[in-house]
């Protein structure tokens, strides 16, 4: 009895979890002009559209570039963090670690006035900079987090038979440390791409006039129209993140990547 109920239950989660996607890519074909579910007709009309907006198409590009920037830059910054809290003493651990998770404990809009002020004093012109550093402070610490609890995971006993057999220390973080902590590292990484990728709070403070990142613009124009356009924008991006999805069970599996 307890089984079914927990098989139930399993099962009305995903639903749940499903039911949105369902929702927005139905709506994304229909024929009317307003999203509506279940779609009235079929038509791709608003997937043509939608390739002819060619600000849209910049915009998801800028936002690509931006999470690129933004994991590359968090895994630079991150990584060392990490094996710092890993491997130093208890009291400067506790003070890293205070420093590090900061930005988690206040509101995101707040740190974005506060870096705005920053960036008005600095008298710096650079909107890609700011935004790329913006989106590194907010993203940094999920990544620490990630390949912090790969590295409390690391047996000991395996950097103690290094070591007993001669190995230096850098011989040992190429061949001990990172293959063992390469998923929570991976992972990391995923996680900083999807967070700057979906970020818009930052992005509204930081932009400059030429940059849109594509949730600004979804934002944007949903507040003058809401069409099944958008509708077509959602699917898409359900569809990049599915190949993204199936490219990691390709390369790594899923299992692995995601494993603590």
């Amino acid at each position: 009895m307890f089984d079914r109920f927990m098989s139930a239950a399993a099962w009305g989660v995903a639903l749940f979890l499903i039911a949105p996607l369902v929702v927005i890519v139905g709506a994304s074909f229909t024929t009317t002009t307003y999203v509506v579910f279940p779609p009235q007709g079929f038509t791709l009309r608003w997937y043509q559209q939608l390739m002819g907006q060619g600000d849209f198409i910049r915009s998801f590009f800028d936002s690509v570039w931006i999470g690129l920037a933004t994991t590359a830059g968090a895994a630079l910054i991150g990584a060392p963090t990490a094996f710092g809290l890993r491997m130093g003493s208890a009291r400067s651990q506790a003070l890293l670690r205070a420093f590090v998770m900061a930005p988690l404990t206040l509101p995101t809009i707040v740190t974005a006035v506060a870096l705005l002020q920053v960036y008005y004093m600095s008298e710096l012109e650079i909107p890609w900079t700011a935004v790329t550093l913006g989106h590194i402070l907010v993203t940094l610490p999920y990544f620490v987090r990630t390949l912090g609890a790969g590295l409390e995971a690391l047996d000991p006993a395996m950097l103690e038979a290094a070591e007993s057999l001669g190995a230096s220390r850098s011989r040992i973080m190429l061949r001990v440390i990172l293959p063992s902590v390469a998923p929570s590292l991976f992972a990391g990484l995923i996680f900083v791409f999807i967070t700057s990728f979906d970020q818009v709070t930052m992005s509204i403070f930081m932009r400059g006039a030429d940059m849109n990142p594509l949730p600004i613009r979804i934002y944007t124009y949903i507040e003058f129209a809401i069409d099944p356009m958008i509708a077509a924008v959602s699917t898409v991006l359900i569809l990049f993140a599915f190949i993204v999805v199936v490219g990691l069970q390709k390369l790594l599996g899923l299992e692995r990547a995601f494993s603590a």
